[in-house]
């Protein structure tokens, strides 16, 4: 075989073996109960908002038509979730993290191997990845926060039910008592109900904002509720035990996967350990890497396939505790 043969075989073989691992790790993504049930909500309440245009279509010919592009919703509905999880100094953090990996551009685009349209594409890449991780932290802290505190507002929400309070002053009056975040979105809940809108409007309102799952469940016990009655009490009580139990098996999992977590994080940090060493030691030995082609390509190279064991790794590591 010549040598263009075995890079044709060589390019086809990688290109399957790139689209069977991002096939599967698409497939693991929709497997996901979390993500199941997020669309199952959607589904749901699309059902409900198509129904609720049938119904009032006569009256909305006499209210002012707003049009709104996809554009428009994408950025009302992320600003909406910027401002539930990030709070006042949502934006605030957003733009540090912008501006933060627009520095690192600069560094970026002085090496040797950065140029051509790796300059710009340094530009806004760096950006907009930093804007991205802030933007994933913000969620991920504000989902851990809201599961400490949800179970302990529900036992308040629990024994104002059986004392014979209705479920929408519970909700306002656990507000005051409950711990950040809770206390906000509950607050808001609590106004929204004294001005008269709908229960159901107001847990669909929640759902849209705080995005997770064990308040979906709580949401669904208070329709199901309402819509069959039943005791209230004791199936909420049912819930903060299941909540906690999914918290306490989150906890051991990740005790027990840091083993892995940790060793990824270090395999990802020795090879720019010992590049770092051959530099100080003996810099022309290293410089061969950074002022040739070739080097160039396997920095490439050694790039691409660390991001992919890191993911793989990564993937292994993070068990499903949300069945």
């Amino acid at each position: 075989m010549s040598p263009a043969d075995i890079v044709t075989v060589g390019a086809f073989l990688g290109v399957i073996i790139v689209g069977m691992i991002v096939s599967t790790l698409r497939d693991a993504r929709r497997a996901q109960p979390e993500v199941r049930i997020r669309a199952r909500l959607q589904e749901l309440q699309a059902r409900q908002s198509a129904q609720k245009s049938t119904d009032a279509k006569g009256a909305a010919l006499f209210l002012p038509q707003t049009p709104e592009g996809r554009l428009d919703a994408w950025v009302r509905r992320h600003r909406q979730r910027l401002n539930t999880v990030g709070g006042k100094r949502g934006m605030t953090w957003l733009v540090l993290a912008a501006l933060g990996g627009f520095a690192l551009s600069f560094v970026a685009v002085k090496l040797p191997w950065v140029s051509g349209l790796l300059v710009p594409l340094a530009f806004v890449g760096l950006p907009a990845l930093g804007v991205v991780m802030a933007y994933r932290a913000l969620n991920q802290r504000f989902r851990q926060r809201f599961l400490e505190a949800f179970p302990d507002t529900l036992d308040m929400v629990i024994r104002a039910v059986r004392a014979g309070v209705p479920v929408t002053h519970a909700i306002a009056s656990a507000a005051d008592q409950a711990d950040e975040p809770v206390r906000t979105e509950f607050r808001t809940m609590g106004d929204a109900l004294k001005l008269g809108i709908d229960f159901v409007e107001v847990l669909d309102a929640a759902n849209a904002r705080i995005e997770i799952a064990d308040f979906a469940f709580f949401s669904v016990c208070l329709r199901v509720q309402r819509e069959t009655g039943g005791q209230l009490g004791e199936t909420l009580e049912n819930l903060a035990t299941i909540i906690r139990a999914r918290r306490d098996v989150h906890l051991k999992t990740k005790a027990l996967t840091a083993e892995g977590r940790i060793t990824s994080k270090i395999i990802a940090a020795v090879p720019f350990f010992i590049a770092g060493s051959l530099y100080m030691l003996n810099p022309g030995y290293i410089e061969t890497l950074f002022s040739t082609q070739m080097g160039h390509d396997m920095l490439a190279l050694a790039g691409v396939l660390l991001t992919i064991g890191l993911t793989i790794v990564n993937r292994m590591a993070k068990l499903e505790t949300s069945r």
